[in-house]
């Protein structure tokens, strides 16, 4: 054989695998994303189509299903839905299946699946879903139709409110394993023919005795008020015998062997409840600390949100119904929990009083109003573990609308009346409830001025928006603040659990004093060559205030503040040419020239800076007197230059002389 011609021959196989090669290549790149050749579904062809038309094209099929099916039984005929009775295929998942078909892992085992798609069909199953027991419950339906003389299996009905037995009997009726089974085979193919269900001679199951007993156990169950209560929330539901005979619901289950099953219509019992439901229906609480009149605390538990479940509520009144009583729990479904469970406040320990501050008050005055209303306001706050408190932000501004009234405060330094003067008093207190419970001091300032009512720099002062109260609860247990008042008293009581700490302070000794400035007050009829004390003033001072926590390992924390007083002014009151800033010339007192001569008397007013005016005289008939000053206008204090009047007496002798 020549070369060439072998060449030609050893080389018809490479050029083969060549050839094969290079179309799956092509063949692979082509269909992607599409179903593999020869692949189908219940007859259905799915080869070469996308995800979308594979799953357009099986709805197409499962529409086929969902086509109404001709049934017959004796001589009447039914149309099946099969929607009715739960008919569908999952479209996604045999898509999914199908696109899988002939991907094998590897290179070899993709090529050796699409080589066999040529000659290999691959048929996939189509899974249908039936649901037996709506099939069942629609043959029920068509029995009683479709068959005079069927069979019965006995029952309970209502005349009158009263339980009446209505018993077995035999007759015809649907072969029910058959007719199930030949409806479900039905449903599942897209082929629709006429179905005969067949039916035969039928004995009941149930005996006279039992629905004997069912007719008891109804007429139990309706024959009185039903009352059905709980505690939390509150709630009492009363089920009239009319309304429970007009809800009560009896029929034969076939499940595992007939059965009488009776209770209450779900629907009926709602709208029993429905007047109730606001009652029910409530939101979820949180567990409260409750303080007692003997200072111990309980906690109030908390309840996860009531919702109103029908169906718990149809048990229950069934169960209460049969019961010695004709009574029961109501019962309640949940939804949403609280934010603070009983758990989490049992878990904070044991709650108790951690400190108590007192300060006093005069009865009656305008601040006594603003002292108790902000301690109103503040009565059951609670801090949780770790949250920073603000007596201003928890309380806002005090005016008038919230019922604070005009007050004795210090502004910048002067004593001014303000809306809600006076609530540093209760700074005071609370911020000594913060000191004595060791809890961390965020803010606080003292007063300018000491007051002796207040402890010496463990004191505080506030106003809006500021300076304020501001403290952290710095333990893992709330703290609740207890306020009360009397008519001359204000207390703050902390209630938590600060681990076992306890606090006490340790005033240091006074220092760096400083005498008191005089402070002038202007009073026009003040003597100019007088003054008038008002106030003699306080001096100021540094002092110190420690802060000893002593912590249950034996261990002390030291904490220190240090505050200076200012010195309470020299108040005096001074005629206003004496002010320390005026340029007012003081006024001279007027030289008292009464009795003296004329001559005389106008000398004197002169020297001492003054005019003279002479008024209309005083007559006399005394002749001493002739000459001499009768009156002046004045012996006060008057402006250098200005004018005294005079009046001079004139003797006038007697008439009869």
């Amino acid at each position: 054989m020549p070369l060439k011609t072998r060449l030609l021959i050893a080389a018809a196989p490479v050029g083969l695998v060549i050839l094969l090669v290079g179309s799956f290549t092509l063949d692979q790149v082509a269909s992607a994303g599409e179903v593999a050749r020869n692949v189908s579904a219940g007859g259905v062809a799915l080869g070469g189509l996308g995800q979308e038309d594979a799953a357009a094209a099986l709805r197409a099929y499962e529409d086929r299903l969902l086509a109404p099916l001709d049934v017959r039984i004796k001589n009447t005929r039914f149309t099946l839905d099969p929607v009715d009775v739960g008919v569908g295929i999952d479209e996604k998942e045999i898509v999914a299946e199908a696109m899988r078909q002939r991907r094998d892992s590897g290179l070899i085992g993709r090529f050796l699946g699409w080589f066999s798609s040529f000659s290999d069909q691959r048929e996939l199953d189509v899974v249908v879903s039936v649901d037996d027991a709506s099939i069942e419950a629609t043959l029920d339906e068509w029995e009683l139709a479709a068959i005079d003389d069927a069979a019965f299996e006995g029952g309970v009905q209502i005349v009158n409110g009263r339980a009446l037995p209505d018993y077995p009997r035999a007759g015809e009726g649907i072969d029910r394993v058959q007719g199930v089974r030949l409806l479900a085979v039905a449903v599942r193919s897209p082929e629709r023919a006429t179905v005969v269900v067949p039916t035969r001679t039928l004995q009941p199951e149930l005996t006279k005795d039992a629905i004997d007993e069912a007719t008891d156990e109804a007429n139990r169950l309706i024959d009185g008020t039903v009352t059905l209560t709980a505690q939390d929330p509150e709630l009492e539901v009363v089920f009239p015998a009319e309304d429970l005979a007009a809800a009560f619901t009896s029929h034969v289950e076939q499940q595992s062997g007939p059965a009488v099953v009776q209770g209450f219509d779900p629907a009926a019992v709602e709208r029993i409840v429905a007047q109730f439901r606001d009652q029910i229906e409530q939101p979820p609480r949180d567990a409260r600390f409750v303080i007692n009149d003997d200072e111990t605390v309980t906690v109030e538990p908390s309840r996860s949100q009531t919702v109103l479940d029908v169906a718990l509520v149809v048990e229950a009144l069934e169960e209460a119904a049969l019961s010695r009583d004709n009574s029961g729990e109501f019962p309640f479904a949940f939804g949403r929990e609280p934010r603070f469970t009983t758990e989490d406040a049992e878990a904070m320990g044991d709650i108790h009083r951690v400190s108590a501050w007192t300060t006093e008050y005069t009865a009656g005055e305008p601040r006594v109003t603003n002292i108790q209303l902000i301690a109103d306001t503040l009565d059951g706050a609670i801090v949780e573990p770790g949250e920073e408190f603000s007596v201003n932000e928890f309380v806002g501004q005090r005016t008038e609308a919230k019922g604070y009234v005009n007050a004795p405060m210090i502004l910048a330094g002067e004593f001014v009346d303000d809306i809600g003067g006076g609530v540093s008093q209760f700074a005071t207190t609370i911020y000594n409830a913060v000191f004595y419970g060791c809890y961390e001091d965020i803010e606080h300032k003292p007063h300018s001025y000491y007051f002796s009512r207040y402890p010496e720099v463990s004191e505080a002062t506030i106003s809006w928006p500021g300076p304020d109260v501001r403290f952290r609860n710095n333990t893992d247990a709330v703290v609740i603040v207890d306020t009360s008042h009397t008519s001359t008293s204000v207390t703050v009581k902390f209630f938590g659990n600060n681990g076992g700490k306890e606090c006490e302070r340790e005033l240091g000794t006074r220092h760096n004093f400083r005498d008191p400035p005089t402070t002038y007050e202007a009073d026009a009829s003040v003597d100019p060559n007088d003054e008038v004390v008002v106030s003699s003033g306080v001096q100021g001072w540094t002092n110190d205030v420690k802060r000893l926590i002593h912590n249950p390992d034996g261990s002390t924390d030291v904490e220190e503040w240090s505050w200076t007083y200012s010195a309470l002014p020299r108040v005096v009151r001074v005629h206003p040419c004496r002010m320390p800033d005026s340029s007012e010339e003081c006024p001279k007192q007027v030289p008292d020239v009464v009795g003296r001569l004329q001559s005389v008397a106008t000398t004197r007013l002169e020297n001492a800076g003054f005019s003279v005016a002479v008024g209309n005289p005083v007559r006399t008939d005394n002749e001493d007197l002739d000459g001499t000053v009768a009156e002046q206008s004045t012996t006060g204090f008057l402006p250098v230059g200005s004018t005294v009047t005079i009046r001079i007496y004139e003797f006038v002798p007697p008439k009869n002389g």
